[in-house]
């Protein structure tokens, strides 16, 4: 694939150009003066493997299926939705909408059509298979934080129909790494601006600090990539959440990378100490320290506060930590998850906002439905099925920053649709019941 040419970043150290200081400072007041009526305009981001087009001749109309939009709204019953092409055309009640004769009909009664599901993280090597799988159990677009480009050039030889793939280039950690293939090692802060730079050069879409990575770059990483209209996220063991939330981070992986800004100090310091020697402290540790947080105390509402402050969201990935009772399952094991359930309510409950991520496995999920089972999860830990539908869709698109064409159904947007059996909007657990997948317009070869 061919480099992508860009602006060179600025240097945000202390020897900042005077003019290019003075000029920043012009070009803010002309901005605010011709857009002091509009939102700032987001770069719109992309996957690296775009389907293909079907042809914009090409009509279809899913008729008599319930409509699950993904924005939240009332399930609408008897519902048509309109494609032409690879778009959404118009979407309503069957008496409102006129079919075109030349239409290909598919009979949806008795299910519900929602927009293709987005996981905001999933992990594979070079793997279409698994991605594969994905797809046809209802994921049409993904995100891989953290691995190396290389990891999937199978793309580029599929045979197989596949996700959209959003990528972000290996993961940004500090010496000695954890997992070193898979990293790169940041050395300086100059190193961590071209690291940035040379990410969006490749393709990528987004950022990952690793936790090893000291709170001391976040700074540089988030102004470089904001310089490249790219979001970062971050796995946190080592560096405290409120911290990196100060530093400006606005997109956080993983329920556990709260665990020490939630802990009691001494029990923070402690985790964090074993981390530092070994690794492998992060398994146990994660559970004896959420199991020993009170989340009643002033420091979980002080975070939670700052969370919402600060426009966080959270991709919990809680079918990764899940633990129930049963044998070789320890009771602080068991304890630490809960904590963990009742943390994601409280974030929600608050105004975080919550999306959905598989991370490819989950411990009570069978190889494919992680994403489901995840789904499952922010049920129980107290979202409505229509609101777990949202940050399934919607809210995940959003954290993509390709809201504008992906994430709901409506007229315009790129025609990645779900039909399940039964009713998700009542019953979570209907999304296992996948029973035809659209991506781009097209059917995919669903079982």
């Amino acid at each position: 694939m061919l480099p992508i040419k860009h602006a060179t970043a600025p240097d945000f150290g202390i020897k900042t150009n005077l003019c290019f200081v003075l000029f920043l400072c012009f070009f803010a007041l002309l901005c605010q003066n011709a857009f002091a009526q509009e939102p700032f305009l987001q770069r719109t981001l992309v996957e690296v493997n775009p389907p293909a087009n079907p042809g914009s001749n090409v009509w279809k109309a899913i008729v008599g299926g319930r409509l699950i939009d993904g924005k939240g709204n009332e399930v609408l019953e008897d519902a048509v939705i309109l494609v032409r092409g690879n778009r959404i055309v118009e979407t309503g009640s069957r008496s409102q909408i006129q079919i075109p004769e030349d239409a290909e009909r598919i009979d949806a009664s008795g299910k519900s059509i929602l927009p293709g599901l987005i996981d905001a993280h999933l992990h594979t090597v070079n793997d279409n298979k698994v991605l594969n799988t994905f797809l046809k159990n209802g994921v049409t677009t993904m995100r891989d934080p953290g691995h190396p480009f290389r990891f999937y050039q199978s793309l580029y030889f599929a045979n197989e129909q596949l996700p959209r793939v959003f990528l972000t280039g290996a993961h940004l950690d500090a010496y000695p790494g954890v997992y070193t293939q898979q990293a790169i090692m940041i050395k300086d802060q100059s190193h961590a601006r071209e690291m940035v730079k040379k990410s969006v050069a490749q393709g990528g879409t987004g950022i990952k600090i690793y936790f090893r990575l000291p709170l001391n770059y976040y700074e540089t990483i988030l102004a470089t990539a904001d310089f490249y209209q790219i979001p970062v996220v971050a796995h946190m063991e080592l560096v405290a959440a409120d911290d990196a939330i100060k530093a400006g981070l606005k997109g956080i992986e993983h329920v556990t990378s709260f665990g020490t800004s939630l802990a009691d100090p001494e029990d923070a310091k402690a985790f964090k100490e074993a981390v530092q020697r070994d690794n492998s402290e992060r398994g146990e540790g994660r559970y004896l320290l959420w199991s020993k947080i009170d989340l009643t105390s002033e420091r979980v509402k002080k975070v939670l506060e700052l969370a919402v402050k600060e426009q966080v969201t959270l991709c919990p990935t809680l079918a990764t930590f899940e633990r129930q009772e049963g044998d070789q399952v320890k009771d602080y094991q068991v304890a630490g998850f809960n904590n963990m359930l009742k943390f994601v309510g409280m974030a929600h409950q608050a105004g975080v906002r919550i999306v959905t991520g598989s991370h490819t496995h989950g411990n009570y999920a069978d190889h494919g439905w992680a994403y489901q089972r995840e789904m499952e999860l922010l049920v129980k830990a107290g979202m409505t099925p229509l609101e777990a539908i949202s940050s399934s869709t919607l809210h995940n698109a959003h954290y993509f920053r390709s809201a504008d064409r992906i994430g709901s159904i409506e007229a315009g947007k790129l025609a990645d649709l779900i039909l399940v059996e039964g009713d998700p909007s009542v019953d979570i657990s209907s999304m296992y019941n996948i029973y035809k997948v659209m991506l781009n317009g097209q059917w995919v070869n669903t079982p």
